[in-house]
């Protein structure tokens, strides 16, 4: 990878069917703005690369919020995609919203050209390896973001739940 892991922040959170509320609520704008902030405050503190691993909600939530900042700030959109069929099963919309996030990339970084079994964990390791930032939404539940989060914490990482606000707000 060229961005310089110091500068590099990745991302990791719920697909969308796995976050404690739908995408209407007021709680998932409330998401979107800590998102937004967020991006900011790394952006602020020398941050310029950040890596999304294109999943469903939280990861394409968080792509779209540096496709944002970087119509005012110099930070860069990274794509970690675990395989090339990623998306084949999103639905319409967020099929589109993936396209949308990898065409506006300033690099895609495709892990594998099939699925296989560990993909995901691959992908995870990966972005973790590349950074020195996780912001994350994790609330506790097992899965792939725990996996990431004990990554990270192994890895030192920084570390932004963003959960933590929302869990406040319940």
């Amino acid at each position: 990878m060229r961005a310089d892991r110091a500068a590099t922040c990745c991302f990791s959170g719920y697909r969308a069917e796995k976050m404690p509320f739908p995408a209407n609520d007021p709680r998932a704008d409330a998401l979107m703005d800590a998102l937004d902030q967020a991006v900011s405050n790394a952006a602020a503190q020398g941050y310029t690369a950040f890596l999304s691993g294109m999943s469903t909600g939280f990861d394409l939530w968080a792509a779209e919020a540096v496709l944002r900042a970087r119509e005012q700030l110099p930070v860069q959109l990274l794509c970690a995609v675990p395989f090339d069929q990623q998306a084949d099963h999103y639905t319409p919309d967020w099929k589109r919203r993936f396209n949308h996030c990898l065409l506006a990339a300033d690099q895609v970084f495709a892990l594998s050209r099939r699925y296989y079994n560990g993909c995901y964990a691959a992908r995870n390791r990966f972005m973790v390896e590349s950074s020195s930032l996780l912001i994350c939404y994790f609330d506790g539940k097992p899965g792939g973001t725990a996996q990431t989060v004990r990554m990270a914490r192994e890895h030192g990482l920084d570390i932004i739940n963003l959960a933590d606000r929302q869990l406040s707000l319940l």
